[in-house]
């Protein structure tokens, strides 16, 4: 008997392709999850500074004797606020907030230079229903989508005090 049935053939083929599939769906498995758990830093990051810009804000205010939540009014509606740190704006959402922007140039992100981003930066400030009226309750949600995994959102909550 000379060469390969075609059967032989067809089962080293079939070995052939499980032993490149197995290695080359791992990759895109990992390369995937690189890439959220990118996006989850970025994210982390970006919800980091507007809790921090928001803390500022109220530092500033309380240090000037001037009265601590006024900054905060806009991110009190239903609909929340977006804060753009590197112009120093807070301002309230209609809908939804924009998308926040990456300038290439210095690599800050904002609202006004750039090319858009995929993520979304919401921040909400409740006082009302909190027994201490010298205290509120900010939440910064920032909210992306994945080629793989749609709809992801990371969320940090804070509790401001006049004094702290």
């Amino acid at each position: 008997m000379k060469g390969f049935s075609l059967l032989e053939t067809v089962v080293a083929i079939a070995i052939l392709t499980l032993a490149i599939l197995g290695p080359l769906s791992l990759a895109s498995f990992t390369l995937s999850r690189a890439s959220l758990s990118e996006n989850e830093i970025v994210a982390y990051n970006l919800a980091e500074e507007a809790l921090e810009f928001m803390v500022n804000k109220r530092d500033s205010r309380v240090f000037a004797g001037q009265n601590w939540d006024s900054d905060f009014t806009p991110c009190q509606n239903v609909n929340g606020c977006y804060v753009d740190v590197s112009n120093d704006v807070v301002t309230a959402c209609s809908a939804n907030c924009p998308v926040i922007m990456r300038d290439p140039a210095t690599g800050l992100y904002n609202y006004t230079s750039g090319p858009a981003t995929i993520f979304n930066r919401t921040v909400f400030i409740d006082d009302n229903n909190l027994d201490n009226r010298d205290e509120a309750v900010i939440r910064v949600r920032v909210t992306w989508d994945e080629r793989f995994a749609p709809n992801k959102s990371f969320t940090i909550e804070h509790h401001l005090f006049e004094k702290e």
